[in-house]
């Protein structure tokens, strides 16, 4: 016969490890300890079943009766008792177990893969909705400037600020506004003129500045000084009156 004839598998088996895993299993021996002789009958009597049958055998399974028989025929071999020291031997079935454990997991796994293909629903795959291509406009030159970018986000993070104001407990202890009323007058007794923000940094805590503040706005409801500002938000310039006009 054609060796090349010999490509057919025997029935409900995917090949020899196949069937030396039911042999196995069906009669729950412990893959790590097989009776190498037993199971070897029982495999030679199954492929002689196969051939009464006049099924074709493929070759792979021939390979692995002769590995069965190799393995037997190592156990028969009688021991030399004449020889000290002798190192023992590894257990010629060794490699034949380590192919059927891992002939025993890729079966699993693919046992496994086989039922999830079937739970889950057949899924195909779509298109980008958005070209690749697309790219982002740049905003037309001499629209907007870099400045005023900067002024819009300083904007949006001061109402953000609002929208979420920070909290915190401070405890001041009140200056006499007497006190800084009598400074502010030394101030401007050497000078007609004085700053609020240069009489601030004088100051060592932030009630003496409250107290300073207060003091200021004491001394213009007297019409003892006159406050004026250069600018918004800028620093306010105190002015002495006196008694007998400006």
């Amino acid at each position: 016969m054609d060796k090349s004839n010999l490509t057919l598998e025997l029935p409900n088996f995917e090949g020899p490890l196949d069937l030396l895993l039911h042999l196995i299993q069906s009669q729950k021996i412990d893959i790590y300890d097989i009776p190498i002789a037993q199971i070897t009958s029982q495999y030679l009597e199954y492929l002689r079943q196969m051939q009464s049958l006049n099924l074709q055998i493929a070759g792979e399974y021939f390979v692995v009766s002769s590995t069965l028989l190799r393995i037997k025929s190592q156990y028969l071999l009688p021991q030399n008792d004449f020889v000290d020291d002798i190192q023992p031997d590894e257990d010629p079935r060794d490699e034949l177990v380590q192919q059927l454990v891992q002939y025993s997991v890729f079966k699993k796994i693919s046992a496994y893969f086989k039922e999830r293909n079937e739970e889950v629903p057949i899924t195909v795959a779509k298109e980008a909705s958005v070209s690749t291509t697309a790219k982002v406009q740049p905003l037309p030159k001499g629209q907007i400037t870099a400045q005023e970018l900067a002024t819009t986000f300083t904007m949006v993070l001061h109402r953000l600020k609002l929208q979420q104001p920070d909290t915190a407990s401070i405890r001041v202890a009140e200056t006499p506004i007497n006190e800084m009323m009598d400074f502010l007058h030394g101030q401007l007794k050497r000078k007609r003129q004085v700053s609020f923000f240069a009489c601030a940094d004088k100051m060592q805590n932030i009630s003496d500045v409250i107290g300073l503040f207060l003091a200021t706005l004491e001394l213009c409801k007297k019409q003892l000084i006159q406050i004026t500002q250069a600018r918004e938000f800028g620093d306010l310039n105190l002015e002495r009156i006196d008694t007998n006009g400006k």
